[in-house]
């Protein structure tokens, strides 16, 4: 065999191999991308979001039927990142006159606006008529979003707050 006929043979095998380099490194690169997206923390759907608008009626007369309750719901004490890492809730729920709401179940889904796909769901316990307190697990510094339900007999209510979680000793 000839010097020319060898690298005839070598680049004949160059461009066999080019095609299958080529499709390797669009998969690896597609897997790399997709790998992202999915692990994405502040990446987040609506849970039931499908649900949620073909119900939009419901939940806007359970909006009007919270809002005639007329409850007062306050945050007692800035919600702090402890050193541990966790955030201390204390909500204070009071009706139209002011008393404090005692005997109810409070929960709350919470979680912070940069990372909305790390959602907590806690059951607050009383410590003090009217007063509920519960732990978040994973403090992250910034706007969170608490969703809180409260039931009581047959009256459900429901309402939205968003605060700021600071550091422990601001």
């Amino acid at each position: 065999m000839t010097h020319a006929a060898e690298t005839t043979s070598n680049a004949g095998r160059f461009w066999a191999w080019l095609p299958a380099g080529l499709l390797g490194t669009m998969f690896i690169g597609l897997g790399t991308l997709a790998y992202i997206a999915i692990d994405d923390p502040s990446f987040a759907l609506e849970p039931n979001y499908y649900d949620k608008a073909v119900h939009w009626d419901k939940s806007q007369s359970e909006a009007r039927e919270s809002n005639l309750l007329g409850l007062k719901l306050e945050l007692t004490a800035p919600l702090r990142i402890a050193t541990d890492g966790t955030v201390s809730v204390q909500l204070g729920v009071k009706d139209r006159k002011d008393l404090a709401v005692a005997g109810a179940e409070v929960e709350i889904e919470a979680f912070p606006n940069a990372y909305a796909g790390r959602i907590e769901h806690v059951t607050l316990r009383e410590t003090a008529p009217g007063v509920y307190t519960g732990q978040l697990a994973r403090g992250v510094l910034g706007l969170w979003e608490l969703r809180v339900v409260i039931k009581q007999g047959a009256l459900r209510y429901r309402q939205v707050l968003r605060h700021d979680v600071v550091k422990g000793d601001a």
